[in-house]
This record gives C-alpha cells, sequence and structure tokens, in this order.
C-alpha cells in the first residue's frame, strides 16, 4: 500500500537529450507493512508467502504496459554502519518532449501505486533524492557484475546441414523462490552494496515462438538415432546435447508468448574492490536453482565496466559484447552475410537471453518482507507520508537535475 494519492505527479527527475526527448524517473521509498494480529498473527507463515507471492503477480500484471519505453528498478542497497537494507522502485518513463514525460507519469503512477499490501510505499519527492538513488555510487573496476542467463555453446556429434556447433540459453526455474537469504547476505556486506533489478515490459517478438518451436524440431531430429551408418551397419546414435537442446527450446516456445518482460539484475559495491562472490552466487542459485542456469558474468574491458556502470546509474539495459555472450566464438555472433544458422542463431539466443515470462519475473521482482521471530533487515521509510489535496496535482520537477556524474554512462539513454 502506500502512503499519499496515486495520481500527484509531484517529484519528478526529468533528464534532457539535446534532441528534446525526456526521461522522467520517479521513485517511491518501500518497507515491509506491519503483520497484522502482532507477532503471532493467525495465519501461518506459509499462508502468508502464499498470499504475498499472489498478490506481487498480481500487482506486476497491473503494471504491465504496451509503451516500449519503460522500465521499473528495484533497488537493495544494503548499509553496513546500520546493517539495515533500503529499498526503493524506481521508474523510468520516456517522452519524445517534457510535456510527454509528465503525461507518462501520470498515466503510470495508479497503477505503479497499488502495491500490495504486504508494502508500504512513500513516494519520494525531493528531486536530489531521486538523483542519489539513481546513482549512489560509481563502481570501481570488478565492483560490479550481473546475473545473466547461462548459454551454452556445444559441438554435436551430428551435423545439421553444414552447422555443427550449438548454442543453448538456459532458463531461470525457480518456482516462487524466497529471497531471505540473499538479503541476510546483503545486510551483512562490509561496504554499501546494491542489487538492481530492472524490468522492461514488452510483448512477444513477431515470429518468435514459431522460430523457437522450428529449432526445437531440429535439436529433436538430432537427439534421436539417425539411419545406419552405410559402412557398419549401425545406427547413427542421438547426440546428448541435442536432447538438452530440445527441452530448452521446446520449452522456451511455449512460454515466450504474450505478455513478457525483459530483465537485468546488477549486483555493484561501493570502491574498488571486487563485489562479493557469495552475494551474487546466491543470487544466481535462488533464481536458477535446478538446472543452475543463470550465471555471474564481469564487464571484460573498460568500456564494457562503462557500460555495466550505465545499465545501473541510468536505468539501461545495454548490451556487453563480451560478457554477455559468455564465451561464445565470434563467428557464431556475427555470421558472415548470407549464412543463416539454425542451431545457433544469434537473434535468437540474444532474444533468449533478455527475455523473461510471467514465472521467472516473478522470481526475480520480489518486494520486501519480514517475517515474526525473524532478524529486522529493512530500514523504515524516510520522510512523511505524501499526500495530496484535491484538484490538479502541482508538478515539482527538475529538468537538468543536479550534477549526478553518470552522464558519461549513459544515463540520458533509453
Amino acid at each position: 500500500m502506500v502512503a499519499g494519492a496515486p495520481g500527484d505527479a509531484r517529484g519528478v527527475l526529468l533528464r534532457a537529450a539535446p534532441s528534446g526527448e525526456n526521461w522522467a524517473y520517479i521513485a517511491f521509498s518501500l518497507s515491509p507493512a506491519p503483520l497484522p494480529g502482532g507477532l503471532y498473527p493467525e495465519f501461518s507463515e506459509a499462508r502468508r508467502r502464499a498470499d504475498r507471492v499472489a498478490a506481487e503477480r498480481a500487482w506486476l500484471a497491473a503494471l504491465w504496459t504496451e509503451r516500449t519505453t519503460v522500465r521499473w528498478d528495484l533497488r537493495f542497497t544494503g548499509d553496513p554502519v546500520s546493517g539495515r537494507i533500503g529499498t526503493v522502485l524506481i521508474a523510468q518513463l520516456y517522452g519524445a518532449d517534457r510535456a510527454a514525460a509528465l503525461r507518462a507519469v501520470r498515466d503510470t503512477l495508479p497503477a505503479l501505486a497499488r502495491l500490495p499490501a504486504h508494502v508500504t510505499g512513500t513516494r519520494v519527492e525531493d528531486t536530489d533524492e531521486i538523483a542519489r538513488l539513481l546513482a549512489p555510487f560509481v563502481p570501481g573496476w570488478g565492483a560490479i557484475a550481473e546475473i545473466r542467463k547461462r548459454i551454452t555453446c556445444r559441438t554435436l556429434t551430428r551435423a545439421w546441414g553444414a552447422e555443427r556447433i550449438a548454442t543453448t540459453v538456459s532458463r531461470f526455474d525457480a518456482n516462487d523462490p524466497s529471497w531471505d537469504r540473499i538479503w541476510a547476505q546483503l545486510a551483512a556486506e562490509p561496504r554499501r552494496t546494491v542489487i538492481s533489478v530492472c524490468l522492461e515490459p514488452c510483448a512477444a517478438p513477431a515470429g518468435l515462438a514459431a522460430g523457437l518451436t522450428m529449432r526445437a524440431q531440429a535439436f529433436g531430429t538430432l537427439a534421436v538415432p539417425g539411419r545406419p551408418d552405410p559402412m557398419y551397419g549401425l545406427p547413427v546414435p542421438g547426440d546428448p546435447f541435442a536432447r538438452e537442446a530440445h527441452g530448452l527450446y521446446e520449452e522456451a516456445a511455449r512460454r515466450c508468448a504474450g505478455r513478457l518482460h525483459r530483465a537485468r539484475i546488477s549486483v555493484a559495491a561501493e570502491g574498488e574492490a571486487p563485489v562479493s562472490d557469495v552475494l551474487t552466487g546466491l543470487i544466481a542459485h535462488t533464481v536458477a536453482p535446478t538446472s543452475s542456469g543463470a550465471v555471474v558474468v564481469r564487464p571484460q574491458s573498460p568500456q564494457e565496466h562503462q557500460v555495466a556502470c550505465g545499465n545501473l546509474l541510468g536505468v539501461n539495459r545495454d548490451w556487453q559484447w563480451e560478457a554477455y555472450w559468455q564465451g561464445v566464438p565470434a563467428f557464431l555472433r556475427t555470421p558472415s552475410e548470407g549464412q543463416q544458422l539454425w542451431l545457433s542463431d544469434p537473434a535468437t539466443v540474444t532474444a533468449l537471453a533478455d527475455l523473461m515470462d510471467p514465472d521467472e519475473t516473478a522470481a526475480l521482482f520480489r518486494l520486501p518482507h519480514e517475517e515474526p521471530g525473524e532478524p529486522e533487515l529493512f530500514a523504515l521509510q524516510r520522510g512523511s507520508p505524501h499526500t495530496s489535496g484535491p484538484g490538479t496535482p502541482t508538478n515539482n520537477t527538475n529538468t537538468g537535475g543536479p550534477d549526478m556524474g553518470w552522464t558519461d554512462f549513459g544515463g540520458t539513454g533509453v
């Protein structure tokens, strides 16, 4: 639930591009709502968890939009001094000009502000504070990483035309996972550390499901024994990796339809030392516990470090060429002109690496909560609850914003 009227458009940070386009940022400070019934509520922990999951899924479904330039960024920031976690929800909205960006804010606020009942939200109206939440610090080299879907590339024992190399993309297979261990580790980190989960609503790309189905069929053919070898008279055995690829592509064809999201998970720490392997490993295991389908990637060059920082500080989703491809050979990333790849199509791989179905999205975007008897990890909301009177809301905007120190990291890109 949110304190204040959802239609209020105050507290909008605007960033303008030289072309006149604008990106509007609004933020809500979040904290767990008090449990009903005091320390010993009527319902069991399992019942409360099921209710929370259902409420978060319904809220995400209501947030989905056909706008192609909207992103939600859920950020958890650990404070080593207090041992508490600050939680903020940031929305980035695009407009062709200042007025269009503000209209996008007004259109989005009602659904955004209807948070599930187990979360309390306070609108952040100070634009300087929004800027600080966007860029709490600039991570040093090695102090930022992202969690991605695992991309696997293998040479097959059987050829498909001229191809003998196959590439697959795993999925995040967690079923409504608990983030309690992640939050506990974040609160215990010795440096200020932020976890950013960014979602961008999108529809399934045209032709994706059909392309995935055809690739699943190709891998299915390679997975079963082929015709007997004319020289030896023995059947050609099916390829084990093709069997794995067949299952992944068949499932992707079924799931990659309708309302989807593109996602980015960033983890960054203040200073130059590498970000915690324990924390990043926990996130990867939490979102893909069964198949180990998540991998921690780190920028491979100064240019990629700049991209990774821009993703975090500017609510972006820009591609890191080396880190994201996870060792896939260059000739499979950019096929030569006229070459058609069925088993390692780069467009299909990049689409699957970014896309999340509703189950995956719900596993990533977990709002803060606490249970009786457990350590209190989350900071209370700062500031007074926002309220507004009747009539047209007053816009408190900042067209230039303060010097955020992240312009060079792509802070005004989409």
